[in-house]
């Protein structure tokens, strides 16, 4: 497994408990999603509506609105930057370098 179950639940509660909060895509993100067959142009700062939890293969996902297109756009929660000012945020920087941390591992024992 590479979340931590108990500790990754409590933080998708607290994420949960503050819906909708804002936060920051990756560059690398924004760059993907521009250059998908159907493009989707993401802002600097995005506003989260929801989160889920994918299990070990897709992590905490978060909801993205995109308000000008009424849809929404799921997005690792690695491929974000929740901003200092979120109550979760620590806990958020935890998960996201113990899950990046786990995967890089992985795919040095799957070759």
């Amino acid at each position: 497994m590479l979340d931590r179950l108990e500790a990754t639940m409590k933080l998708l509660a607290a994420m949960q408990s503050a819906l909708p909060f804002t936060v920051l895509p990756t560059q690398e993100a924004i760059a993907d999603l521009a250059r998908q067959d159907t493009p989707l142009a993401l802002d600097r700062t995005a506003t989260v509506v929801g989160v889920s939890y994918l299990g070990d293969i897709g992590g905490i996902v978060c909801h993205i609105d995109l308000s000008e297109s009424d849809g929404v756009v799921l997005l690792s929660l690695t491929h974000v930057r929740v901003p200092h000012t979120l109550p979760f945020a620590k806990a958020a920087l935890a998960y996201q370098k113990h899950r990046v941390k786990r995967l890089k591992k992985k795919a040095r024992t799957q070759y």
